[in-house]
């Protein structure tokens, strides 16, 4: 159920250029990690997130995580390659243009169980936070209809970089298929073209590198969300004309 989220932070939908950090998470958001009852304690270790200043000016932001009704005998550390961060505490991440940071998350489960957690990034050219909520539950705390939530899908697309047209497969229930659409924006957060009426499940989109008038549009950096469902994903690809 592994999922590459691509985020870049804007005050708004349409303008995606407000900030230039982009936030790449490549794991479920509502994390299910394996079943307490049949295996005992354990530590969950994430993959590891990503985050790269993508304008082109050094900035200095600031990261903090912090967990909610964390169970009895549990823990939780996030981390980068060279340290790992108090909870709580703002914590200055100076990145200079195009530079990233990684960020691991570690939780010691020691009973059937779950808890929200959130990481938020500050400062540096953000228009305000940019706060990302995730959950963890043991697999034996979750419930037959969370477990199909977490089964929304966006992959990336295919080829890419394209020239003329390139494939986007999803996944959704009949439920968030009625109410959802796949979005194309370009790098000034314009909408390109948009896709309703998706269908249920395992699904592919070709796009043919057309605007909503059919034109052809010019070579540079889109990105296509998924919106209108239970989570709303973003993911970047390339048109080389």
């Amino acid at each position: 159920m592994k999922k590459t989220f691509l985020i870049l932070f804007s005050l708004i939908l349409s303008s995606f250029a407000a900030a230039e950090l982009i936030v790449d998470i490549p794991f479920e958001m509502n994390i299910v990690g394996d079943p307490f009852a049949s295996g005992g304690a354990y530590t969950y270790e994430s993959e590891w997130m990503t985050a790269t200043n993508n304008g082109t000016e050094t900035q200095t932001y600031t990261v903090e995580y912090s967990y909610q009704d964390l169970p009895a005998d549990w823990s939780m550390s996030l981390c980068t390659t060279s340290s790992c961060l108090m909870p709580n505490f703002p914590t200055p991440l100076e990145l200079a243009a195009g530079e990233s940071e990684q960020f691991h998350v570690s939780i010691y489960v020691s009973s059937c169980g779950g808890f929200p957690f959130n990481l938020t990034f500050d400062a540096g050219d953000l228009a305000e936070p940019l706060s990302l909520d995730f959950t963890f539950n043991t697999e034996d705390n979750v419930s037959a209809e969370d477990q199909l939530v977490s089964k929304q899908k966006l992959h990336q697309n295919f080829p890419n970089p394209f020239n003329p047209e390139t494939s986007i497969s999803y996944q959704l229930r009949a439920s968030e298929a009625k109410n959802s659409q796949l979005n194309i924006y370009n790098q000034k957060g314009q909408l390109v073209k948009s896709f309703s009426n998706l269908s249920p499940g395992e699904e592919t989109i070709v796009w043919k590198g057309k605007d909503k008038y059919m034109r052809s549009v010019s070579s540079g950096i889109y990105f296509y969300r998924l919106e209108g469902a239970v989570k709303t994903d973003l993911k970047k690809m390339i048109l080389l004309r």
